[in-house]
């Protein structure tokens, strides 16, 4: 089972996204010659969730599986198209928009091609799915580590991947044909999904460089199999200022 989540722990994750809003956009303080001062423009009434109306949503990214190189780049920002188009099932970040993170999922797939949008997700590379070879060589991917650099500062660096590795009792052993065939046991709330400690804020007007690195590249990847990143948290349109 992955990390379980309720409705206090969900509230006190709002409660903390409103405050790191809240220091990003009406701070009491900031920096002026190298010296902390109390900010002129502190508005004690200023609320982040009245200005910006927040919201609960995703950001889901993707990038195919490669064995030409062992660096994955994800394109967080709507506007960023030059590593690859964006897929059609990828939600990026407006750049109008703000969003605090508050849970991580790394899941695999295998999409039929470029534009699928029915294929799942999977917590570990099923063997029924990614061929019994290629789902071996393809595990590497839980050695490997996520980093994020916002505007040249390294907020996260040695994020390892392990913990996302979810492989459940039940397991599609065999295609599904007939309603008594076995397929894969997954609850789409928690597994794969962990939570983000201390939390970050993303800006849609940030240098945002977000990768996965592994010690080397994969030996064997199955054609069209995809890795997916998908950030839940709380959003803030129309929030971005420039920092």
């Amino acid at each position: 089972m992955g990390y379980q989540v309720n409705g206090v722990v969900l509230r006190e994750d709002f409660k903390t996204a409103v405050k790191i809003f809240n220091n990003a956009f009406n701070p009491r303080t900031i920096v002026q010659n190298g010296q902390t001062v109390n900010n002129p423009k502190f508005d004690p009434e200023w609320d982040a969730i009245s200005a910006f109306k927040l919201t609960q949503s995703v950001i889901r990214l993707e990038q195919p599986f490669v064995n030409s190189s062992a660096t994955y780049n994800f394109p967080v920002l709507s506007n960023i198209q030059n590593q690859a188009q964006q897929y059609p099932s990828e939600i990026r970040l407006n750049l109008q928009d703000s969003f605090v993170p508050t849970r991580l999922g790394v899941y695999v797939a295998l999409p039929s091609g470029a534009a699928d949008t029915t294929f799942p997700l999977f917590t570990y590379f099923n063997p029924s799915v990614f061929g019994a070879a290629d789902a071996i060589a393809m595990t590497g991917l839980y050695n490997g580590q996520l980093k994020l650099m916002i505007n040249n500062v390294q907020y996260i660096n040695g994020w390892g991947l392990y913990k996302h590795q979810v492989i459940n009792q039940t397991q599609q052993l065999v295609a599904a044909k007939t309603a008594g065939d076995a397929v894969e046991q997954i609850d789409g709330s928690s597994d794969g999904m962990y939570p983000m400690q201390p939390f970050t804020l993303l800006l849609g007007s940030q240098n945002i460089q977000l990768s996965i690195q592994l010690p080397n590249a994969l030996s064997a990847v199955t054609a069209n199999s995809r890795l997916v990143l998908i950030f839940e948290g709380v959003l803030a349109q129309n929030s971005t200022v420039v920092n």
